[in-house]
């Protein structure tokens, strides 16, 4: 595989288990250092750094809450001193729950919003100065094809990915002139735990190209967007869905 990334320092959040799995395997795999930012299933994460660790790139294992600033910076200390300073920012940590929007509760929708959103601000807000001062970097969100065509019973989960692509578009006026760029991978329907075990057989028979995703198929969407493949690329929204939403 072609070392796209050799020289790049990235974080993942959520980056241990489905898509982000995928995301920091690809990463290591194009030659990045990798820093796994995770919030639950501690020994997959210690397990996945120590194999990519020894099959190319280093690459540590993080405790990190995307909602608390603190453990953030923590984070990103940690990754500087180990790896070197973030070049690329991967937010992908997110909570998914499919709740009737009128049975959400006030504390069901602050989860859901604070980790999508909220988190997403948050590592980008600790992230950027360090990637002013390297004079580069990228960051990658992952939003949802939903942002295009809403979602039952996902209301808040839609409304977070919706805030997440507005943030992402600010991000990429604001910090362009710095060398920064910002854009967002929106998967349709993808192969993880997040996916409901209730998807009728017949929905692939939807999508255009008659597969659900695998999350390889995520992973190299941020592989492009994070090498110089994708250096005049900022502010956009690629949607990596089989043909479901096309905008």
């Amino acid at each position: 595989m072609t070392a796209r990334l050799t020289g790049k320092v990235a974080l993942v959040t959520g980056g241990n288990t489905g898509i982000g799995a995928a995301i920091s395997r690809r990463l290591s795999a194009e030659g990045a250092a990798v820093a796994i930012a995770y919030h639950e299933h501690a020994d997959e994460a210690e397990q996945l750094a120590q194999d990519l660790s020894t099959n190319g790139a280093p690459t540590i294992a993080l405790a990190c809450d995307v909602t608390n600033g603190a453990t953030v910076a923590d984070a990103l200390r940690r990754t500087t001193a180990e790896l070197g300073a973030v070049t690329v920012l991967v937010n992908n940590a997110a909570v998914l729950r499919r709740t009737p929007f009128l049975e959400i509760e006030e504390a069901e929708w602050d989860d859901v919003v604070r980790v999508a959103l909220y988190g997403t601000y948050l590592c980008a807000r600790l992230t950027i100065p360090g990637m002013i001062e390297a004079g580069s970097g990228s960051i990658v969100s992952i939003g949802s094809e939903l942002t295009s065509l809403g979602g039952e019973r996902q209301a808040h989960y839609v409304a977070a990915k919706c805030g997440v692509v507005g943030l992402t578009r600010a991000l990429a006026y604001e910090f362009g002139p710095y060398g920064i760029r910002a854009n967002v991978v929106a998967p349709g329907p993808t192969q993880t735990r997040m996916l409901s075990e209730d998807v009728p057989p017949q929905f692939v028979e939807t999508v255009p190209l008659r597969r659900l995703g695998r999350p390889n198929d995520i992973a190299g969407a941020v592989a492009y967007l994070s090498s110089a493949d994708a250096d005049w690329v900022t502010g956009q929204v690629l949607g990596v869905n089989g043909g479901l939403a096309m905008v």
